[in-house]
């Protein structure tokens, strides 16, 4: 992925590039991920390991959004209308991007907090 992928819906898209010492685990990387993101105040939209290189593409915007998703948080599905309640404590990384657990009137699972976004 490019920065140009995420610039319609993230005009302030940023790229940090990471280079691990080693080829890590996927939990030891999502760790570095996570501590990375909280330590420098960064919103997560997406993330790419290729072995010992970490792409994080980040965003205010991202992060601005992140910072409201937390449990009991209410979420309008964009596309349903339907409103849901955020279930997890916070977002958590899955597939390369941050999800929330959310439990909707005709459903439940884990959502791509990008997919709130608008």
């Amino acid at each position: 992925m490019t920065r140009e992928d995420f610039i319609e819906k993230f005009p302030d898209v940023k790229v940090q590039k990471f280079e691990t010492k080693v080829v890590l685990s996927a939990s030891e990387a999502e760790k570095v991920v996570n501590d990375a993101m909280a330590s420098l105040g960064m919103g997560l939209i997406h993330v790419e390991r290729r072995g010992r290189w970490i792409t994080c593409f980040t965003s205010d915007k991202m992060k601005a959004a992140l910072d409201k998703m937390v449990k009991g948080a209410k979420l309008l599905d964009p596309y349903t209308n339907e409103e849901g309640t955020i279930t997890s404590d916070k977002p958590f990384l899955m597939c390369g991007e941050y999800c929330v657990n959310i439990d909707f009137p005709s459903d439940s699972g884990a959502y791509s907090c990008e997919y709130f976004i608008d």
